[in-house]
């Protein structure tokens, strides 16, 4: 995918060129544009070049009124979107939205896919600062006095003006394993939010979307689902496959059309391993089974954090890395995952389960199922603000928005992070607007039982795996981190409690 860096403070000189390339390039491996000062901003670029991969099209790439962009991600649709607004043919994502973008009445919703854009006028104005709906794609930003600072990774912010670790942050961090409110780890540093233009503010409003609600007895889910699946495969480069013993990536791999090559990885014994195992030798599928050791694993999770700047937020950030290498070896630049559909269709079953069968709504009994730590009085506030801000929705859709604004940023960042630290593109098919619009079709009752979330899923994988691997319970990631910190048997912290030790001792050393 793409590192993209702008801005117009003036502590940001040619003599940060190394430094920035340092914390971008990994995302963008193919190309650099190098620092640039373009339209009075200071601008960086690196590309790894999945559709149209000619030099072409790196950037920052000028628009035809003088304006530059500078873009993260894929637009699947721009073949049509060029049909349809400009009547002609454009072979780039890049070059369709240099078009579209300058148009009067841009509308981001047009665009189907997953994106951070970046737009600076001749003059130098900021012009368009978005992230698409869902946030699969980064954005940072750090404002010093009136000037402004934006980047792909917050670990560039942190270095070039020297930013400590905010005391919010972290505590966040140990409840809910990122800082879900306060948008970074750094002072000052900010998350553009998912849906959001940080010039003309909000553009997708989930809120507005889960209010306005209409079951239909009529779905398209199948339909949709294909059509999401195969828009997600289009690329110029070799795609892979994330596979486990779950729904969701079974359900990539029954839909896809164009995925040859398959990746798992796991340790010794874990249930993915085996299932992957067996489905390789009965359907001699390309299947690379990567079985990760301790040794391996704990190197991998210290380079990350050296590479991040921050800790991590769950173990298996490390395996997607580990994967993820073991998949460029193989010349693959894509890997498709299953994240999105636990959101969507309520995958989390304990806590779903709970909202849709309480008769009262209980913002603390949300948090002991939620978080990870006892939360405290000012966080505990912020949870409550949010929940008091959407009283008219059903307690099932409190808690699915809930997951959708806080939760599916967290799981993206992770993804995006760990893939990109290997220089590959990870895509998410579920996570469409289309898919989501499909989810609220259905009644909570439809979605998720007293044994079952992800209904509507499982129904529809039976017709491919049967109704017992459909119907099988979460697994999740079982990793005895004891065992790979070398940690006492008797130790009596939880798996999550050392995880979050481990972490905040390696940024110490930063």
């Amino acid at each position: 995918m793409c590192g993209i860096f702008a801005s117009n403070d003036p502590l940001v000189n040619t003599g940060h060129k190394k430094l920035i390339h340092k914390y971008l390039a990994f995302r963008g491996p193919d190309y650099n544009s190098g620092l640039q000062h373009i339209n009075k901003w200071h601008v960086y670029h690196s590309r790894l070049a999945i559709i149209a991969p000619s030099k072409k099209y790196s950037q920052p790439f000028f628009c035809d009124d003088g304006s530059i962009i500078l873009y993260n991600g894929e637009i699947f649709n721009y073949k049509n979107l060029s049909k349809k607004i400009f009547d002609s043919k454009i072979i780039s994502d890049t070059e369709l939205l240099s078009k579209i973008i300058i148009r009067k009445n841009f509308d981001p919703n047009v665009l189907d896919g997953f994106f951070s854009i970046v737009r600076i006028s001749k003059e130098g104005l900021l012009l368009n600062c978005l992230r698409d709906p869902f946030g699969v794609k980064p954005l940072f930003y750090y404002k010093r006095n009136h000037f402004l600072t934006i980047s792909s990774e917050a670990s560039v912010l942190k270095n070039i003006f020297n930013l400590k670790f905010s005391k919010i942050a972290l505590n966040e961090y140990k409840i809910f394993r990122a800082p879900i409110f306060y948008g970074s780890y750094f002072k000052g540093v900010k998350s553009v939010k998912p849906g959001t233009c940080l010039v003309k503010n909000r553009y997708f409003d989930l809120i507005k979307i889960l209010k306005k609600k209409k079951y239909s007895k009529k779905n398209n889910l199948k339909i949709l689902l294909k059509k999401t699946i195969y828009k997600r495969q289009i690329s110029d480069v070799p795609l892979g496959l994330l596979l486990s013993g779950g729904i969701d990536s079974n359900i990539i791999r029954h839909l896809s059309t164009k995925i040859k090559y398959y990746f798992c990885g796991g340790f010794e014994g874990d249930s993915d391993i085996i299932f992957c195992k067996k489905l390789k030798k009965e359907n001699k599928l390309k299947i690379d089974i990567c079985e990760i050791n301790p040794s391996q694993f704990i190197r991998k999770f210290k380079g990350l954090i050296k590479l991040k700047c921050e800790p991590l937020s769950v173990p298996n950030e490390v395996m997607l890395s580990i994967i993820g290498s073991r998949a460029k070896k193989k010349k693959i630049k894509v890997l498709l995952s299953g994240e999105g559909a636990d959101e969507f269709f309520a995958g989390y079953d304990r806590i779903y389960r709970w909202a849709k069968y309480t008769n009262s709504f209980s913002v603390k009994k949300f948090c002991e199922y939620y978080c990870y730590n006892k939360i405290n009085s000012v966080n505990l506030k912020k949870i409550e603000s949010f929940f008091n801000s959407i009283i008219n929705l059903s307690n099932f859709e409190k808690v699915r928005a809930f997951f959708i604004k806080y939760h599916l940023p967290i799981l993206l960042r992770r993804l995006d992070f760990s893939l990109m630290s290997a220089g590959i593109e990870g895509r998410e098919p579920l996570i469409s607007k289309e898919i989501f619009h499909e989810s609220l079709k259905y009644k909570s009752n439809e979605i998720v039982d007293k044994k079952h979330g992800k209904k509507p899923l499982r129904n529809f994988l039976i017709n491919y795996m049967g109704k017992e691997f459909s119907y099988r319970g979460k697994i999740g990631f079982p990793v005895d981190l004891r065992k790979i910190f070398k940690q006492s048997i008797n130790n009596t912290e939880t798996n999550y409690e050392l995880w979050f030790k481990k972490n905040l001792e390696e940024i110490k050393k930063l």
